[in-house]
């Protein structure tokens, strides 16, 4: 029995001494069992599936449902006014790409939605990547307003800092305060 306990140790200090050179997702030991795990921006991601991950998928999706483990994207959480958030994220994104983050289907909060960022004022230059935004629905007595970008790592960075450049932000790591609109 003693034993046992050891061999059990021993495994998490093995899981501990893996991790230490790329994160690993919550969902990684499921993945690991059905889908050949590649390094890939500091993450341990699944790169393809065994024989094993195609039943696993084909049952979930004919019996339940089937979700993706994205939890390797950058959050950024941006609250202000919405006026000041709406002008300057402008500045990102064109019309003629399609619905920016200012949309009126967006900014109400009821729908999410993906647009294209650039580099400040370079449209159709200087495209950063795709994003993912959810505004959150406005709240009574609260004049300030909630926005979420969900950014690739391979182009996070670069969004943070164009943010932090735009807005005069500071980063909430440091003062565990969320990163506020100067005003």
């Amino acid at each position: 029995r003693g034993s046992r306990f050891g061999l059990a140790n021993n495994l998490l200090k093995e899981y501990e001494r893996r991790k230490r050179s790329n994160v690993w997702l919550e969902t990684h030991v499921w993945h690991a069992k059905r889908f050949h795990m590649v390094a890939k921006w500091g993450y341990k991601v699944p790169y393809s599936p065994t024989r094993k991950g195609y039943r696993a998928c084909y049952r979930a999706t004919a019996k339940h449902c089937l979700v993706q483990d994205v939890s390797y994207y950058g959050c950024v959480e941006l609250r202000g006014g919405e006026g000041t958030l709406k002008e300057s994220l402008k500045r990102f994104c064109s019309e003629r790409a399609g619905l920016t983050i200012c949309a009126k289907a967006f900014v109400s909060g009821k729908r999410s939605g993906n647009v294209w960022l650039f580099e400040r004022d370079r449209y159709p230059l200087g495209c950063v990547g795709r994003v993912k935004f959810a505004w959150r629905p406005e709240m009574e007595g609260d004049d300030r307003r909630t926005l979420w970008i969900f950014a690739h790592p391979v182009f996070y960075r670069k969004l943070v800092e164009m943010l932090v450049e735009t807005f005069g932000l500071r980063n909430a790591n440091r003062d565990d305060e969320p990163m506020e609109v100067d005003q």
